[in-house]
């Protein structure tokens, strides 16, 4: 596309001064962002200056607001306002839009884009003389992993394209829809689980239950990972393998405890005691089942465990030793 010589101008005014902007931008928000979030930028390209200044909504050709833009994707909606923070403690926030998080101008029935987008300077430095780039406002937008994935997979559907076509609009803006109503569902579980529909369990779930309040009552928080869940479906998993109940589980971990003066090994996992523990206590049980050709499953044996001295290694199909 051909440009007219007096926009290509006042793009290359702004272009050299927002890629400097934008190699220290990236620096400072690629520190600020939590490992599982996702962070992208770009500086204008000339093409697309040119069509937004012919929109005649740009009102400081020579200042474009977005010339440098980046976006922070974050896991779900609860985490935008953690985003958020970060950015207006380590930035100057100039604009926020929308302008509130509780009132919009969309129509119940519209899902046109709106994600958060804050335009920001740096903070001057007090102690040091300000610099031009101090002084350029740029775009940061904040969104989730799934509105990221719809304004990538629909992006040119709505706004590059060759020809005008309702149906793909449509189509994308249904897309949006939907992802919406995903969004709200994730960020308001807890609520929605407790709803009449949803309030069940199975016998699963309530096995797992049990085996996380055996765990959480046996280790502290601290000597817990977060994910206490797939412990306690790995220790029930070696239970159910070798027959051994939740109950008889509980109680063989009280006694084990006592045994110790009120604690349990600290140098090994919780899974590597339990399994200790019932080599232990039902030694004859332990090497029936990790030498049975009809049981599925595998019980994984570190090499810190005392095994029994009758242990044939060749026959144990269903252990896995470190």
């Amino acid at each position: 596309m051909k440009i007219p010589a007096s926009i290509r101008t006042i793009y290359e005014d702004q272009r050299d001064l927002n890629e400097k902007l934008k190699l220290e931008i990236d620096s400072k928000i690629k520190g600020l962002i939590e490992p599982r979030w996702h962070y992208e930028s770009r500086v204008k390209e000339l093409i697309s200056f040119a069509i937004k200044l012919e929109t005649g909504r740009v009102l400081k050709p020579h200042e474009l607001e977005d010339f440098f833009a980046c976006t922070i994707v974050v896991q779900n909606a609860s985490q935008i306002n953690v985003a958020y923070e970060r950015i207006s403690e380590n930035f100057v926030i100039c604009e926020k839009r929308p302008k509130s998080d509780d009132f919009t101008s969309k129509a119940s029935n519209s899902f046109p884009f709106d994600d958060l987008r804050l335009y920001c300077k740096q903070k001057p430095n007090p102690i040091l003389p300000p610099k031009e780039l101090s002084e350029v406002i740029f775009e940061i937008q904040i969104k989730t992993f799934l509105q990221h994935a719809w304004s990538i997979a629909t992006h040119d559907l709505v706004y590059k394209s060759d020809d005008a076509n309702w149906s793909q609009e449509r189509i994308a803006y249904q897309i949006k829809a939907m992802l919406e109503h995903a969004e709200v569902s994730i960020q308001q579980a807890s609520d929605l689980a407790n709803c009449e529909a949803l309030k069940k369990d199975n016998r699963e779930i309530l096995s797992i239950k049990k085996s996380i309040d055996i765990i959480k009552k046996n280790w502290s928080k601290e000597d817990l990972p977060r994910d206490i869940r797939r412990v306690a479906q790995n220790i029930l998993s070696a239970c159910q393998l070798i027959d051994i109940s939740l109950e008889v589980l509980d109680a063989l971990l009280d006694e084990k405890k006592q045994q110790r003066g009120g604690t349990h090994p600290l140098n090994t996992s919780p899974y590597s005691t339990v399994v200790q523990y019932i080599i232990e206590s039902n030694e004859a049980g332990f090497l029936a089942a990790i030498q049975s050709t009809k049981k599925r499953g595998k019980i994984l044996i570190p090499s810190e465990l005392i095994l029994p001295t009758t242990l044939d290694r060749t026959r144990s199909v269903n252990a896995i030793f470190l």
